[in-house]
Parts: structure tokens; C-alpha cells; sequence
């Protein structure tokens, strides 16, 4: 086999590791009298095969959900991944955002805070998934 063909069939089949590509925007919506801030990031979606990654953990608990407004989706096959808190030395919303399965039938399950430690101090970030 040539070189580039055996370099090709290796990288298709080692671990699939998409960086994690973040937009972060801010915008100032009124709400009333009151200005709310939010934070809009945009995470490629990793799928993986091997170990799952390092865990976050933290010992504040997240802020409640937001509501968040659902644009009409881009297909009739996206699926809708809801915002998260996301942990940066302080909570960041990360905002939901439609996404292509990778597979017809796959379905997103949300990642989720949990919690963990003898007297449930610590909270422990578990990533969304497709299944």
C-alpha cells in the first residue's frame, strides 16, 4: 500500500477528536427595566471513540436552566441541543443551538451536572452525547 492510502486508513481509523471551536458573542437584550446579558457559545459536537475526556468538577452548584427561544431548525433532520452551564473559573451559558445527527436514527442526549462527593459538595460535569 502507498504511503498516504496506510496514513488515511490510520487517521479514519484512530479516535475521532474534533476541537471544540467556540464563538463567543455577547449581547445586551432588555428585559423590562432591567438588562440581561447573554453569552452565546457554539461548541462543535465531538464524537468520540476511546476514554471519554477529563472530568470538570466543581463544588458551586449551576444556576437554575434558561428558557431559551428555538429558531425554526436549518433541516427537517436537526435535532435540538439545549444551553448548558459550562464552568470557566465562574458559570458561562452556553447557548442551545440545532444539530445534524451523526447517524439517521441517533438521538442527543444533554449533558448534565451531578452531584457528587460523601456530602454532595462537589458537582461533576457529564458531556451530551449522541446515542
Amino acid at each position: 500500500m502507498r504511503p498516504i492510502a496506510v496514513s488515511l486508513r490510520l487517521l479514519a481509523s484512530t479516535t475521532l477528536l474534533l476541537v471544540s471551536a467556540y464563538i463567543m458573542v455577547t449581547a445586551t437584550l432588555p428585559v423590562g427595566d432591567v438588562a440581561a446579558q447573554t453569552i452565546a457559545t457554539h461548541e462543535a459536537i465531538i464524537i468520540r471513540e476511546g476514554p471519554p475526556p477529563p472530568e470538570v468538577i466543581v463544588r458551586q452548584p449551576p444556576p437554575p436552566p434558561r428558557e431559551e427561544v428555538r429558531i425554526l431548525p436549518p433541516s427537517q433532520v436537526d435535532v435540538w441541543v439545549p444551553g448548558y452551564w459550562n464552568w470557566n473559573n465562574e458559570w458561562v451559558w452556553v447557548q442551545g443551538r440545532w444539530g445534524s445527527p451523526p447517524e439517521r436514527r441517533a438521538t442527543w442526549v444533554p449533558g448534565q451536572w451531578i452531584q457528587r462527593g460523601e456530602h454532595a459538595e462537589l458537582w461533576a460535569w457529564r458531556s451530551g452525547h449522541w446515542e
